[in-house]
């Protein structure tokens, strides 16, 4: 027969909210563990576990409930309670086999089966002893558990010393189901000062399968959810071709609150070290970052190595925003050579830019200084010292007469070409769009003007020459709709041709300058667009109409887009004389555009584009891309793409590749990409791996092979992630940018 009696002094009440349960939360909001989802411990099967951490709010004015089977009370204040002692507050509760209340000392002792739990963890320990007036205790034998987060492990004495310092001895921690401990943290003493928001732990070391790999005799890490200076995990990576190594071992330095910076001593064999930092700052108008990278000699390049990258943003108010963007590298070779990218030879330049904006509800403004470092390719752009931009952005009326503006200066500027000198475009415009549910009709008149002054110009080009020529376009539209079946789903088809009128008279300007200026690959897109060359040093002459044709498939229930299909034709009144190479066209019709993109329920997608020659009768650019999709582990890609030269009657390129990321079973999963370059016919990447997953742990493995440049023999390497779920993550950032770049369309499944 149980007794409930109602002991509920005042510091009775402590009892609950000074149990040591800080272990557990500590490391809940440390940077050792983080908040997991319940799908990522899927594996771990139907355990105790896995089971809901449940409530996890407390209402301190609960009502303190005491039961038991005995209650024994004396003169002296000691109050004995013994048989299924239970002591509860709101979704808080304490057990045991026994517990003595000494009133005037304010202690509580409890032993035999004693257990604590709440709505995040569970204690488990042999005896426990409560100092309420002081607000500390300590639990013997401890065995914890973090259902929120899979965790659990023991620790041989838990010891409240103070208000706001934990201590731990002999602690083991583990998110791995018990009975199949895969890795485990071991340390000997652990020391938690909330006051300070830091852990310190002593003798720390991590086992996997039973094997001690990672040791550390002294580690400081952040409590809650703050930032702490200490290492992070290390960066590896193995080369097989060269039986080399790439060793990086970061430092984290907590500044201040709103600084910081990482440290990252990197050794590469046969290289040499490496000395890496990054700086970080944020302030209320601002924020930024500068990255630099040295080493002293290369000794397989033989010279010194560097790289130095600035960031920084400024919002001065709600209309004023600035940015500061600076790049450096030693050579052309460091990003080959230093692994940063994953395709270095794509990487031909470094930008310098410092930019000042406005932009209000109607007006746009910016103020731009531009230079670069060269690092492949010639001749380099010019450098633009300035560029400044006026647009006038205000809101369009239908039905009614809107007015455009756009104005351009800049200064080109190059110490090794001719000419250099000034650019200044204004283009003022009016248009008067016509709209109805059905149809569209926008008219637009568009005025170029473009003066240059030049100096250190070649013989024979003037020092002011201008350019003025008027653009007259005229672009309607009809959008056709019907009802249609796509097998049992109910759609909507639409039928959308589309006509641009453009009109544009020609002027020499074969006496201008080319600055910036390069033509637009041609596209379906192109069709409708006024100019074919980027920027102001070339305007077109047209006299031409564009014709195309889109329709459209659409979800009835919900507009999803599943098939969009284009096609589309410039006829050409006249013969366009303005060239980059004054050359000029002749042909009455340009290429046929054609754009295909389709998505179906059952996951396949597809997309092609195709630029078809009516001259030669071939295809002279051609893609397509064939994908499946089920989810973030089911992706497969095919893709195909080549350009044709008629001029020459060679391709430019013709270029196939495979990939994907397949599971095998909830365990197991693989990753592929091959990428061949069918004209010179030979591989250019294959990428292989696979991927393990326990409940607890995780390994990638990831071959490759691949030419740093295109006619360079294949280079090899390999690649592990090693992850110890609700721990750490080795590798893992480094192995994500290598298949994201690989298989298109692949995710962090994390």
């Amino acid at each position: 027969m149980r007794n409930d009696t109602t002991l509920a002094s005042p510091l009775l009440r402590h009892l609950l909210s000074t149990l040591p349960i800080a272990f557990l939360l500590y490391l809940s909001q440390a940077g050792l563990l983080h908040a997991e989802t319940g799908s990522r411990w899927l594996l771990c099967g139907p355990s105790a576990m896995a089971t809901s951490a449940g409530e996890r709010t407390f209402d301190p004015s609960s009502p303190l409930e005491l039961s038991a089977d005995q209650a024994l009370f004396d003169k002296q204040g000691i109050s004995l309670l013994s048989g299924h002692v239970e002591i509860q507050q709101g979704n808080r509760e304490l057990t045991a086999n026994r517990a003595l209340y000494d009133y005037g000392q304010r202690t509580v002792r409890a032993s035999g089966a004693v257990r604590y739990r709440d709505g995040r963890v569970e204690i488990t320990g042999e005896s426990a002893r409560i100092e309420l007036q002081a607000n500390t205790g300590s639990f013997d034998s401890v065995e914890y558990r973090l259902p929120e987060h899979h965790a659990h492990g023991t620790a041989s004495r838990l010891e409240k010393i103070d208000q706001t310092t934990l201590q731990l001895q002999q602690v083991n921690y583990t998110t791995c189901n018990p009975g199949h401990i895969d890795w485990q943290l071991r340390a000997d003493k652990i020391r938690l000062d909330r006051s300070r928001m830091m852990g310190v732990a002593r003798d720390v070391s991590v086992r996997f399968k039973n094997v001690p790999f990672f040791y550390f005799p002294y580690l400081v890490f952040p409590i809650a959810d703050k930032r702490l200076s200490g290492f992070l995990m290390p960066d590896i990576s193995v080369n097989l071709s060269k039986n080399s190594a790439d060793v990086a071992i970061p430092y984290y330095w907590n500044i201040a609150p709103n600084l910081d910076a990482t440290i990252t001593p990197r050794v590469i064999d046969r290289r040499g070290l490496m000395l890496g930092a990054e700086f970080r700052y944020l302030t209320a108008t601002s924020s930024g970052q500068i990255e630099g990278k040295y080493l002293e000699d290369d000794r397989m390049y033989g010279d010194t190595r560097a790289l130095l990258r600035l960031r920084h943003r400024s919002r001065f108010n709600p209309y004023w925003s600035g940015t500061v963007e600076y790049n450096y590298v030693s050579d052309e070779d460091y990003f080959i050579d230093m692994g940063d990218s994953f395709n270095p030879n794509t990487t031909t330049h470094q930008e310098r830019r410092l930019t000042l904006s406005y932009r209000d509800s109607d007006w746009s403004f910016s103020g731009t200084a531009l230079s670069y470092q060269i690092l492949q390719g010639t001749p380099p752009p010019y450098q633009k010292l300035p560029q400044l931009k006026l647009q006038y952005v205000g809101s369009q009326k239908e039905n009614s007469i809107n007015y455009h503006l756009t104005t351009e200066f800049t200064y080109f500027d190059d110490n090794a070409r001719k000419p250099t000198g000034s650019r200044f475009d204004i283009s003022p415009g009016v248009s008067y769009p016509m709209r109805t549910l059905a149809t569209y009709f926008i008219p637009r008149l568009t005025l170029h003007h473009t003066r240059y002054l030049l100096d250190n110009r070649p013989a024979g080009m003037a020092s002011a020459p201008t350019r003025t020529l008027p653009a007259i376009s005229v672009d309607s539209g009809v959008f056709l709709e019907r009802l249609a079946h796509w097998g049992n789903s109910a759609m909507l088809q639409t039928l959308e041709p589309r006509l641009f009128y453009l009109y544009i008279p020609y002027r020499r300007q074969n006496q201008l300058p080319l600055f910036d200026t390069a033509a637009y690959t041609f596209d379906y897109a192109q069709l409708f667009r006024e100019n074919r060359f980027t920027n102001a040093d070339r305007i077109n002459d047209a006299n031409q109409l564009s014709i195309g044709l889109t329709s459209r498939l659409l979800q009835n229930n919900n507009g999803a887009e599943r098939l969009k299909a284009s096609i589309g034709q410039i006829i050409y009144f006249s013969d366009r004389r303005v060239s980059l190479d004054d050359t000029g066209e002749t042909a009455g019709q340009s290429d046929l555009a054609a754009e295909l993109k389709a998505s179906f329920s059952n996951h396949w997608s597809i997309g092609s584009s195709l630029l078809w020659d009516p001259q030669s009768e071939r295809n002279r650019r051609f893609s397509s891309r064939l994908q499946y999709k089920r989810d973030a582990r089911h992706l497969f890609t095919i893709d195909y793409r080549h350009q044709y030269d008629p001029v020459n009657g060679s391709y430019r390129y013709k270029r196939f590749d495979i990939s994907g990321t397949w599971a095998i079973n909830p365990r197991w999963h693989l990753l592929a990409h091959w990428d061949y370059d069918l004209d010179s016919e030979h591989t250019r990447e294959t990428l292989f791996g696979f991927g393990y997953d326990s409940c607890c742990w995780g390994i990638r493995l990831v071959s490759r092979e691949f030419r740093k440049e295109s006619e360079a023999e294949l280079d090899r390497a390999i690649f592990v992630n090693l992850e110890l779920k609700g721990l750490s993550n080795i590798n893992g950032k480094r192995i994500d940018a290598l298949l994201k770049d690989g298989i298109l369309g692949y995710e962090v499944n994390r």
